[in-house]
């Protein structure tokens, strides 16, 4: 055999070996990663991450309450799939997505009897420092991302306040299954289906004590279960219960 071919062969070999030690430490490496910036703890399956193919599947993952919360449970995914565009992703500024397929067995919104909130103290984890940019320094620029088709499914949420003088816990199973085209603001998901299933459900609690930003308050616009919400979220809400009412039930 010619040095040529042993030489491809042994570089064959190493590129086969980097894949595998790619694959086995990438699950452990997020897990420690969202420990370490968040104080959840997060388990994980299947964590595979092609970066040339931008695609990305995650099966089995777990993220539970930190230590003080009355429940343990915050998030189970049972699987994710997806395809990003990794070079336009990279210049651009914006993260782009071919196709999101997120299939979730159960979201669990948890208040401390002292009032911190589980979904709240994870999202503030990732927004970096509350105390601003150093002075001279440009502020940080939103998160912008483009999912071109986003297919979600979520089977169950629970609410759980441990505020009140008794615990008030409530389970809805909500089997959402709807699919998305160019999502590029999480509000964006409340579709007159998605709301009409929530509605159905009775979901009527104050859900911007629960769910952080203009999410949570274009939500409880959407069910009705609070009177006082931000302008901007009934500005947002407004067109879409208006087609809401329009469309007949099925």
């Amino acid at each position: 055999m010619s040095r040529t071919a042993k030489g491809c062969l042994f570089l064959a070999g190493l590129c086969a070996l980097l894949a595998l030690a790619w694959m086995a430490l990438l699950p452990w490496a997020v897990e420690r990663e969202v420990r370490s910036a968040t104080g959840f703890d997060c388990r994980v399956a299947v964590l595979t991450a092609n970066p040339f193919t931008g695609r990305v599947v995650v099966r089995g993952l777990s993220v539970n309450n930190p230590p003080g919360y009355p429940a343990p449970d915050f998030v189970q995914l049972r699987e994710l799939l997806a395809r990003a565009q990794v070079l336009s992703s990279a210049f651009s500024g914006r993260i782009v997505i071919d196709t999101l397929d997120m299939d979730i067995g159960k979201i669990e919104l948890v208040r401390r009897r002292e009032g911190k909130l589980n979904a709240s103290e994870f999202m503030a984890a990732f927004s970096g420092p509350k105390s601003g940019p150093a002075e001279g320094a440009a502020p940080a620029k939103p998160l912008k991302y483009l999912v071109k088709s986003l297919h979600l499914r979520v089977d169950q949420l629970v609410v759980a306040d441990f505020s009140g003088a008794a615990p008030d816990e409530k389970a809805y199973r909500l089997n959402i299954d709807q699919t998305y085209a160019n999502v590029t603001d999480p509000r964006e998901l409340l579709v007159p289906g998605v709301v009409r299933s929530l509605r159905d459900f009775g979901l009527r609690q104050d859900i911007t004590r629960l769910l952080p930003g203009d999410f949570g308050s274009a939500l409880t616009a959407a069910v009705g279960g609070a009177e006082h919400v931000g302008t901007r979220a009934k500005e947002y809400i407004k067109g879409l219960l208006d087609k809401l009412e329009q469309k007949p039930k099925q």
